[in-house]
């Protein structure tokens, strides 16, 4: 027990919970929170709520002239057990690259992390649609936390994510990998080999693992992985300055001879 006491107490300096207070982050988990209540005593009877359809994204939506759905279905989600995960994913992993890249580079990746995940959502959807089957109404900023995540994971490839006990790279490689995947098996994608596979996972009763929307993780995955990628990407050294303006001058002057 002392042991075990130790490493808990070691491992709480390493959470850094994002404390609430004026900034976008806890402006963001306060709207998610409103929106959910507010809809939950709206929705009317039916077997899909009025608001899934309009705020919810899907490419027939999409098609139809409902381009808002891009935006606001990182707003609507399921039910408290769908909006809880992706309330804490943002508060601890949000509030770590808040703390690491400041609260507008955190909404920035937020906003390309849900824009990212709609659009391959509404790619699959449409390839659903072609191969004859049902597309899926998407609901939840998830996207957004998997660009926070890979964000996180591409920044400190050596740190050890707690509480999963492997580095920051090998988690966030994995993930893309995993979601890569789980997309490309999906059973109405049409993917040659990869569908077949999804078939027989349905088969084996993992229906409910495609009611989850992997190309709108993995596009939100992409995303972080691309944002840190380019902050860690070097500067450019004094003599490749000096080679650029070289370059740039010797252009300006062969057009100015033209004229």
């Amino acid at each position: 027990m002392p042991t075990l006491n130790r490493r808990l107490l070691s491992w709480l300096p390493r959470m850094q919970v994002h404390l609430p207070g004026m900034d976008a982050m806890t402006g963001l988990v306060v709207v998610l929170v409103l929106i959910h209540f507010f809809l939950a005593r709206a929705g009317g009877p039916g077997e899909v709520p009025w608001y899934y359809l309009n705020f919810g994204l899907s490419w027939h939506g999409f098609s139809s002239g409902k381009i808002w759905q891009l935006a606001t279905y990182g707003l609507v989600h399921g039910d408290g057990f769908h909006l809880l995960p992706n309330l804490l994913m943002l508060w601890l992993v949000g509030g770590r690259v808040s703390h690491i890249l400041g609260h507008r580079k955190c909404v920035q990746i937020i906003c390309f992390g849900v824009l990212a995940g709609g659009v391959i959502h509404l790619l699959t959807g449409l390839m659903m649609m072609q191969t004859g089957y049902n597309e899926s109404q998407l609901v939840g900023i998830s996207g957004a936390c998997l660009a926070l995540l890979l964000t996180l994971t591409t920044l400190s490839p050596d740190s050890r994510m707690w509480p999963v006990p492997i580095s920051g790279k090998s988690l966030g490689l994995g993930l893309i990998f995993v979601e890569l995947l789980l997309w490309l098996v999906q059973p109405g994608l049409g993917v040659p080999g990869f569908s077949n596979m999804g078939d027989q996972i349905v088969l084996w009763g993992g229906a409910g693992l495609f009611q989850i929307s992997h190309g709108c993780h993995l596009g939100g995955a992409l995303v972080g992985w691309w944002t840190a990628r380019k902050l860690l990407a070097p500067p450019p050294s004094l003599e490749k300055l000096r080679q650029m303006r070289s370059k740039r001058e010797k252009e300006t002057g062969e057009l100015g001879d033209l004229g």
